[in-house]
């Protein structure tokens, strides 16, 4: 059975701010510009490959290290002067280091994104899940935007939770139960030590439950042509 009444709803919750939820990524980025601020610290981080960017629903004990940012409210988590705030204060009345004008079309999530270096290929997410429906659901459309535009191979964390893998071949070791979906047709292969494999190339509908209720017991390849998301339902 397929989740179309909820790719529906999704659809009609992010239309007025994305328009269809085929996101047209070349648009989707113009519309939003880039921050020097974000790029004159991250250019000191040039050798790295991961960013750790926070928001305001984290609930961990992590002590970031640079190159982090801190996302609006996920300001409230800096412990010194670590990293670098962004935001437009509608959850933070303290310090940023960039404030944004809060009458935008667009999320501090999503100006973020567009601002990181196209070296770095691991974005870790933390806050962003849970909360308010709306902006969850927004910031997993926000997430698939830019793993469509990457064009190198870039994976993307909401905590250990989810993580979304751009278009590509992925080695991934899985001992665990796990979910595959997708927010946008996509065709994908799925083999190795999983007990539900795609052995040929399977096209899959934005968040069909085909890929639902899987087991991984060691190495899982994945191929697509399209971003992906790994869901480990057991995960807090």
């Amino acid at each position: 059975m397929c989740g179309c009444s909820l790719l529906k709803a999704l659809q009609c919750l992010l239309s007025e701010s994305y328009g269809p939820f085929s996101i047209d990524t070349k648009n989707h980025a113009s519309r939003i510009p880039p921050s020097l601020t974000i790029t004159r610290y991250l250019h000191c981080y040039a050798s790295q490959k991961s960013v750790s960017l926070v928001g305001p629903l984290y609930t961990g004990e992590t002590k970031f290290s640079d190159p982090v940012l801190y996302i609006d409210g996920g300001a409230q988590f800096r412990q010194q002067r670590e990293g670098l705030a962004v935001g437009d204060g509608d959850s933070h009345d303290g310090v940023l280091d960039e404030r944004l004008n809060p009458n935008k079309d667009y999320s501090d999530l999503a100006y973020v994104l567009a601002s990181l270096p196209a070296h770095f290929h691991e974005i870790c997410l933390h806050g962003f899940l849970g909360g308010r429906r709306d902006h969850e659901w927004a910031n997993l459309g926000e997430a698939h935007a830019f793993l469509k535009q990457r064009h190198l191979a870039t994976q993307l964390h909401f905590e250990t939770r989810i993580t979304g893998f751009s278009s590509g071949r992925w080695q991934l070791e899985i001992n665990e139960p796990f979910s595959l979906l997708c927010l946008e047709t996509a065709n994908v292969k799925l083999s190795g030590e999983c007990q539900y494999q795609l052995k040929q190339k399977t096209r899959m509908e934005p968040l069909c439950s085909h890929g639902l209720s899987n087991v991984g017991h060691g190495v899982v390849i994945l191929q697509t042509d399209k971003p992906v998301y790994v869901i480990y339902p057991t995960r807090v």
